[in-house]
């Protein structure tokens, strides 16, 4: 009885856990990362150009956008395959669910 509590546990977290990051990226939090990265590149030639204007010294490191730390390890690599499984996973479900659906549709008429 245990295991299965425990393994209903996982699915539904894993499950959770999916939609969250379906959710997030469905709603621009990505669009949202990359156009600060555009402002930021944006302030880099606003400050380019007044620095042509004014005659300053030109250095190209000052005006390169600093990347952030990659943070990637064998856990973030695996969690992102394990979430791609889950999505192909309940892509295939869903894909699987609405044929017999639409089957059935057209078996009543």
């Amino acid at each position: 009885m245990k295991g299965k509590d425990l393994f209903r546990i996982v699915c539904m977290t894993m499950l959770f856990l999916f939609f969250g990051l379906y959710v997030a990226s469905r709603n621009g939090y990505i669009d949202y990362q990359a156009r600060n990265q555009m402002i930021l590149t944006e302030e880099q030639i606003k400050q380019f150009e007044d620095d042509v204007k004014n005659d300053r010294p030109i250095d190209i490191k000052n005006y390169i956008v600093k990347e952030e730390d990659l943070y990637d390890n064998q856990l973030s690599r695996m969690s992102l395959k394990v979430s791609n499984t889950i999505g192909h996973t309940v892509q295939n479900i869903l894909d699987f669910i609405f044929s017999k659906l639409e089957g059935m549709m057209k078996t009543k008429k």
